[in-house]
């Protein structure tokens, strides 16, 4: 069996492989991609229930399915990235940024597969503690943060690193006056380099002690990774930091940033190939200077490459840090908007609802009869597998007028 480009989603590749993958893999699949895959396989399926609408005067029914709302998911994805890209917008300093990202040398890349809650966490405060502890320390002020868990590569592979979008400057010690940090200039990088491997080795040495931190095993070589060896390895390796250049236009990066937040890890339109046994997709190859190039993988390594980017329940991976941080924002933005000649927040654009992104990528009006030009009314809403209901709502004859009472129903939930 094979299906070329165009016909090829992730939800298919699941439906096809998953029952024989989970057979085969038994009891090494974590909790969380159970769950998303469970939710990208009923994703736009009665699983989830519906919205069931009907015409007012020809009486031809609709039935809407639910969408799964996960981020892993190829459709869901996009919508909950363009959320969070608006919200941030409409929350951002009008002020000079910093793009940075944080690299880990690749040996800890599997301390970071077996120990995700820990080592991410880790690596968040060292991220915030390295740009935090040097601009109080030096500048004096403290800056507005966000810090981006990306782990994922354009072929797949499992390389954790950290986009952090920070304000060229910030409030004063005293909150009250806003410093601006040196023109083009952030900080050394070699000074928050520094501080960056020094603050990870710290949090690994500390997480060990309390027995948190749990020691890869190497097939290959029959034995578990020694930590005190993999502290001593990587003290002596450069750790890369990319400071970037001043951002007077910090739009571009909010959204550039806002695609590694809730996409999934691979669009379908890179999929050019999948038979029983390969998936065929295109990538950009960096170390060819960044050309398209093709690469063949396994069903099943395919799927556990993609299962590998999948953060537990409930972990975020989006977080704010001095001024842009649950705590201190509500108190602490408001201030720096006067400080900085912003009174008030940009205005938030609300995302486009559901009925208007259908008509503009299909073409045509969802909720529109097609026999008659009438706009449908909502008759009915399940949030459950409503197989007996469904069964009957098929049966619908054209006599059966819409019933009032679920109409106002609906109206006043909503």
């Amino acid at each position: 069996m094979e299906y070329v480009h165009g016909t090829v989603t992730l939800q298919m590749i699941f439906a096809l492989h998953w029952v024989t993958y989970c057979s085969w893999y038994k009891g090494a699949i974590r909790a969380a991609v159970h769950e998303n895959v469970q939710k990208i396989l009923s994703c736009r399926t009665f699983l989830l229930g519906y919205h069931l609408y009907q015409c007012p005067k020809c009486e031809a029914i609709r039935i809407m399915p639910h969408s799964c709302k996960s981020r892993f998911c190829s459709c869901c994805g996009k919508i909950a990235t363009d959320k969070w890209t608006e919200e941030r917008l409409s929350d951002i300093l009008a002020v000079g940024y910093h793009h940075l990202v944080f690299t880990l040398p690749w040996q800890l890349r599997l301390f970071c597969l077996v120990n995700r809650q820990v080592m991410f966490q880790l690596l968040f405060s060292a991220a915030a503690w390295s740009l935090q502890s040097w601009t109080l320390q030096y500048s004096g002020y403290v800056p507005g943060i966000y810090i981006v868990l990306h782990t994922f590569g354009s072929d797949l592979k499992f390389n954790p690193h950290f986009h952090v979008l920070i304000t060229a400057g910030g409030l004063s010690r005293d909150r009250q006056k806003w410093i601006s940090a040196p023109k083009n200039f952030l900080m050394p990088q070699k000074g928050l380099k520094k501080r960056w491997k020094h603050s990870v080795m710290k949090g690994m040495i500390a997480a060990n002690e309390q027995n948190k931190l749990e020691m890869p095993f190497l097939p290959k070589k029959g034995e578990y990774l020694n930590l005190r060896g993999v502290i001593s390895t990587i003290a002596k390796l450069c750790w890369y930091i990319n400071i970037g250049a001043r951002l007077l236009e910090v739009g571009m990066n909010i959204k550039y940033i806002g695609r590694y937040t809730k996409r999934p890890v691979i669009s379908e339109t890179r999929i050019i190939k999948c038979t029983d046994r390969w998936i065929i997709f295109k990538f950009k190859d960096y170390a060819e200077g960044g050309k398209t190039s093709i690469k063949k993988m396994g069903v099943f390594t395919f799927i556990t490459y993609l299962t590998n980017h999948i953060p537990e329940k409930n972990f975020r991976i989006v977080r704010g840090y001095g001024l842009f941080s649950n705590r201190l924002k509500g108190t602490l933005l408001p201030k720096a908007r006067l400080l900085v000649d912003q009174s008030t927040t940009k205005e938030k654009v609300a995302l486009k609802p559901w009925r208007a992104r259908m008509t503009e990528y299909y073409g045509k009006d969802p909720l529109m009869c097609e026999t008659c030009l009438q706009e449908m009314i909502l008759v009915d809403v399940w949030y459950e597998p409503p197989l007996n209901n469904l069964l009957n709502v098929m049966k619908l004859s054209k006599r059966d007028k819409i019933p009032q009472r679920q109409i106002n129903l609906y109206a006043n939930s909503s």
